[in-house]
């Protein structure tokens, strides 16, 4: 079996450590855990690398997109790799959960998220597993697009990094077990 894992960010040094780019360091952070380095693809519009885990081939995505059209790499990726949804995870940033809560989802709403509106719209369902990592909402003050793409306060970021740690756990407990709901039983919250 093989799976495609795409982390959701937005590409370039300006927007890296930013909120929005969460999913962009999980994937970092396997590459880096795995001995693989991302080289860009330009016809799949992301940042690939490879490896294989116990058998499987994994390949991790950063999209060069920009988040609101993620989709068109995870599109293309799908359809050249022969991989089908339920072959594909999406690590991204959720406005809606505190600051480094951790939660795996089967499906569901892109819930304002634009990066997987655009995944949604593009495989015409949302029926793929998704891990995500709460960065908590804005000041009534600040713009949410401000917001994600602003950096993380020092506490937030601490928090931040147990959540990436939390999220590959999760990851590769997933891998071993093929079990969903387990690892929702003990990842999320």
């Amino acid at each position: 079996m093989t799976k495609l894992i795409v982390g959701l960010g937005n590409p370039g040094s300006k927007y890296q450590g930013t909120r929005h780019n969460v999913g962009f360091q999980f994937v970092d952070q396997i590459a880096q855990k795995e001995g693989v380095i991302f080289k860009e693809d330009r016809i799949f519009q992301a940042e690939i690398t490879s490896f294989f885990y116990q058998g499987e081939k994994i390949y991790l995505a950063k999209p060069t997109t920009f988040m609101n059209k993620s989709g068109l790499a995870v599109e293309a990726l799908l359809a050249y790799y022969g991989l089908r949804a339920e072959d594909l995870i999406v690590i991204y940033d959720d406005l809606d959960m505190t600051v480094g809560k951790v939660r795996l989802r089967a499906k569901g709403s892109a819930g304002g998220h634009n990066g997987i509106k655009n995944i949604i719209h593009l495989l015409g369902h949302s029926d793929f597993l998704r891990f995500k990592i709460g960065i908590g909402r804005p000041a009534p003050q600040q713009s949410v697009p401000n917001y994600v793409l602003g950096k993380f306060s020092t506490d937030d970021q601490i928090a931040i990094s147990e959540a990436l740690e939390r999220v590959t756990e999760a990851f590769y407990y997933y891998l071993d077990t093929r079990d969903l709901e387990a690892s929702m039983r003990c990842y999320n919250g």
